[in-house]
């Protein structure tokens, strides 16, 4: 926790410091996992990534969870080739019994291993229903006042119980990978500054973030994941997402969802000065 508020603090003094020794030095340090016990087989993917910065591309296909194969085998099929990332899906949208929604979540678990083991690298979402409601695609994108968004953030409440139910309901697909030494670029709560779920254009999303982050990092002891924090590119319907970014040392990777072929060089610009020097990607693309 120490670290991660350094770093922060670092972050913003940085912008104030010219000297390039200093800078590098800076540089190397936003490099640190934003888990500072981020297991061998993440922390090697997360090398690899730095490795390839400015210099290569890596893509994905993303597959959906009631069926975490099917495109990305089209896509084989098509062309002759895997993309480099398999991305997968947690969140349960279509009003699933829990019977089935383990059985969903297992098929995804087995698929990820196995990619995992053939060389790739698994990237996965979380479309959260409001805890405490169905699993139904209308509870993912219901929206919600600010006065109660707080009651999911506040210990004690019958939301925040229901909050963490859900975060330890989907914790356990994670400790499966993480059991079988699969690294994950884990993109929970994408397009926060959109007003599209219940999580989007909160005052205090980063604290929702937050609340994610230390119940999988320090409880559940999930350290085989790699935070990847992913706004909705900035458009006429979301903020800047500079406001919702949870800091340094909480985020691996930045990334933009970019949909109608909106591929301005600012949005690009805009994300690596936030970042100053981390990863940066492509969350979805349109």
């Amino acid at each position: 926790m120490e670290q991660r508020i350094l770093q922060d603090k670092l972050d913003s003094a940085s912008r104030l410091v010219n000297d390039a020794q200093w800078q590098a030095a800076f540089s190397s340090l936003l490099r640190t996992p934003a888990d500072t016990e981020l297991a061998l087989p993440a922390l090697k993917v997360l090398n690899t990534l730095y490795s390839l910065q400015g210099t290569a591309i890596l893509s994905g296909q993303h597959d959906y969870l009631e069926s975490p194969d099917e495109f990305s085998n089209k896509l084989k099929n098509t062309c002759g080739q895997y993309a480099a990332l398999h991305g997968y899906e947690l969140g349960a949208i279509n009003n699933q019994t829990e019977t089935v929604i383990g059985s969903q979540r297992q098929a995804v678990v087995d698929s990820a291993v196995r990619w995992h083991k053939a060389g790739g690298i698994v990237t996965m979402s979380y479309h959260a229903h409001l805890p405490g409601t169905a699993p139904a695609w209308s509870n993912v994108s219901v929206s919600l006042s600010e006065v109660d968004f707080a009651k999911y953030l506040t210990p004690g409440t019958a939301q925040y119980n229901a909050l963490m139910k859900d975060l330890d309901k989907t914790a356990l697909s994670l400790k499966k990978l993480r059991d079988a030494g699969v690294p994950v670029l884990w993109r929970p709560y994408h397009e926060m500054n959109g007003g599209w779920f219940w999580w989007g254009q909160k005052r205090r999303f980063t604290e929702l973030w937050n609340l994610m982050f230390e119940r999988y990092t320090v409880y559940h002891k999930l350290h085989n994941l790699l935070w990847v924090w992913s706004p909705n590119a900035k458009n006429q319907w979301c903020d800047e997402p500079a406001g919702y970014y949870p800091g340094a040392g909480r985020v691996d990777v930045l990334a933009l969802d970019i949909y109608e072929g909106d591929f301005k060089k600012s949005h690009h610009d805009t994300l690596w000065d936030l970042g100053r020097g981390k990863l940066i990607a492509i969350g979805e693309n349109g």
